[in-house]
């Protein structure tokens, strides 16, 4: 345990995250679609969430090749009942968003596709994936070495480097997520989309909070998404560009 807070010391990440006020969004109407309409509406509304995030992902990375902001889109055809949509990069090193038929049939307007779009979208643009990589190194090399100078075994240090492994890649996951929403918040309105329908969708999948847990709470994220919602109309109130920051 000791290992545990030094190493949560070393990683300046492992603190309660406090909750927003609790509310109770009203929820839109539910569209009964079949699998094919929901491919077809996901398809939709990525092609128009793309082209912004490609946008974006390049003017937040200039100096990456090409072929860091080329998103694809994709339908997992993984058999599960689990909703789920997650960014990846593909063996070509272009990144990949997709969306399993569960999450397709879950989400309930074309507002919540564009939103989840955007957020996951985010992660690449913000080089998320990269720095969990080397939050997990560091984690593991830290964790590895404090019980290898102690004197302890090789297994033991082993599962102490993978313990800190693990701990690493998840130091900074809450505050990911969030910046994932902001980010993401903007490339839903730039692609004329209403980010604050879209984030409704957090009050029916749940959130996380507590010292382990990768997403923060959903109410949390609600209320980052709804402030990032008013600072963009307030820009566009005011005739000012619309500036991801």
């Amino acid at each position: 345990m000791r290992f545990l807070v030094l190493l949560c010391l070393a990683l300046s990440a492992c603190t309660v995250v406090e909750t927003a006020p609790r509310s109770a969004p009203t929820q839109p109407q539910s569209i009964n679609r079949s699998a094919q309409q929901a491919v077809d509406a996901y398809l939709k509304v990525g092609a128009r969430i793309e082209s912004v995030a490609e946008r974006v992902c390049r003017q937040k990375n200039p100096s990456r090749p090409r072929t860091y902001c080329d998103f694809q889109l994709k339908v997992d055809p993984t058999k599960t009942n689990t909703p789920n949509a997650y960014q990846t990069i593909g063996s070509d090193g272009r990144p990949i968003i997709a969306f399993n038929i569960p999450m397709l049939a879950t989400v309930q307007n074309d507002d919540e596709i564009a939103f989840i779009l955007g957020h996951e979208a985010a992660h690449q643009i913000n080089n998320h994936i990269v720095r969990a990589t080397t939050n997990a190194n560091i984690g593991a090399l830290l964790l590895g070495g404090l019980l290898a100078a102690s004197g302890a075994d090789q297994t033991s240090i082993q599962e102490a480097q993978n313990i800190g492994g693990t701990l690493g890649a998840r130091a900074y996951s809450q505050s990911h997520e969030l910046e994932a929403d902001v980010t993401g918040t903007y490339i839903a309105a730039l692609a004329g989309y209403d980010p604050a329908i879209g984030a409704r969708s957090f009050a029916r999948f749940g959130g996380g909070g507590g010292l382990l847990s990768t997403h923060p709470p959903s109410q949390q994220r609600i209320a980052v998404v709804q402030r990032t919602v008013q600072k963009i109309a307030q820009d566009r109130a005011a005739g000012r560009n619309i500036a991801v920051p």
